[in-house]
């Protein structure tokens, strides 16, 4: 297992970072993860090894603690020529589980100056409970919801597997993961699931009045988990999904309930295309303007105004329509004159079901 540090005083504080919230068993597993492969890497092996049973005896399924707890025992015996041997018979699989080892390792590296990317695409967010950012660059999911001040904070992240060819899904079957803004639209229950989606899945609202106009296909786009024999997925393996391990995707089920209609914000953008967006600020006053000429029933506090990912001078707003269990979705884009526009709008009922197929 190889993997390059920027520095010891990096991969420490990122540690820090995560200890406080150790009651959360999937951040326990990902920090027994990365101290086992800081002990690797400053030649503590024995540490290493401790660190990597502990956690292999806690996920018996977890295939990347298995290898590394392998390759380790093998060092200590002696025998790198039969571990040389079983790389190179198992070179495919394993690449897979060592680069799920640099996405977590290259995420806790920047652990403390990481930005969620929460002022960036959530201008204004209404009343709803909850809003998820998946960043596809980071293979990492984050939640927030509303604290005591009513102001949307960060509650958790998790790590993810995004679609086999990566991000960016312009057809059906491409393998790929959208990028987008899309909303929960059911729940499906362990015991009505293949073993293939884990403990439950969330489909989401894909293909978008936006993904429709520019002629994308597909469907069955889901946040689920994985087969009871598998802890974690490589970072790149679904079929298009956005993929958790069980013990996170049940606490979106159970601990947070995530409701219909959650916003999912799905990404692809490194740190340095998320910042703060002094633009899209002017864009908020102006969707206020527009809906006081326009849609004088509609309560402000409910209206919630993003900025859709990878796309120039796109906006995406959604407020309850007068029709009871339907959301208006409109997309705004800044005119050639430089004034703001709706471009498209749609009229969903707040629960839809679609036919499974990717």
């Amino acid at each position: 297992m190889r993997i390059k540090i920027k520095s010891k005083l990096a991969l420490s504080l990122s540690l820090a970072l995560i200890t406080p919230v150790m009651a959360d068993d999937v951040l326990l597993a990902e920090q027994r993860l990365l101290a086992g492969l800081q002990a690797m890497n400053s030649l503590s092996l024995d540490q290493a090894l401790s660190n990597f049973e502990q956690l292999s005896e806690q996920h018996p399924t977890y295939k990347l603690a298995n290898l590394v707890k392998a390759d380790l025992l093998a060092l200590k015996a002696g025998q790198s020529d039969i571990l040389t041997q079983y790389r190179k018979s198992h070179a495919s699989d394993i690449d897979k589980l060592e680069d799920e080892a640099r996405v977590r390792w290259q995420f806790a590296q920047g652990a403390l100056t990481q930005n969620s990317g929460l002022d960036h695409f959530i201008l204004k967010s209404g009343v709803q409970k909850y809003v998820v950012i998946v960043n596809l660059h980071e293979s990492r999911l984050y939640l927030f919801g509303r604290n005591a001040q009513n102001k949307m904070e960060q509650l958790a992240d998790y790590y993810i597997a995004i679609g086999t060819k990566g991000a960016g899904k312009l057809r059906e079957g491409d393998q790929k993961t959208p990028i987008g803004v899309y909303h929960v639209v059911d729940m499906i229950a362990d015991d009505k699931l293949p073993d293939l989606y884990g403990v439950g899945a969330l489909p989401l609202n894909y293909p978008n009045k936006w993904d429709k106009s520019l002629g994308r296909t597909g469907s069955g786009i889901w946040l689920h988990g994985v087969p009871r024999d598998t802890y974690a997925r490589p970072p790149k393996s679904s079929r298009g999904c956005v993929v958790l391990t069980n013990n996170a995707m049940e606490k979106l089920l159970t601990d947070y309930q995530l409701p219909l209609s959650t916003p999912i914000i799905i990404a692809n953008e490194s740190q340095d295309d998320v910042s703060l967006n002094m633009d899209g600020k002017y864009l908020v006053k102006e969707v206020k303007a527009w809906l006081e000429d326009n849609q004088q029933n509609v309560d402000w506090q409910q209206v919630s105004v993003y900025q859709y990912p990878s796309e120039k001078n796109l906006y995406y707003v959604t407020y309850p329509a007068a029709d009871k269990d339907k959301m208006v979705h409109q997309f705004w884009r800044r005119g050639l004159e430089g004034d703001w526009r709706v471009v498209l709008q749609d009229v969903e009922h707040t629960e839809i079901k679609y036919v499974f197929r990717r």
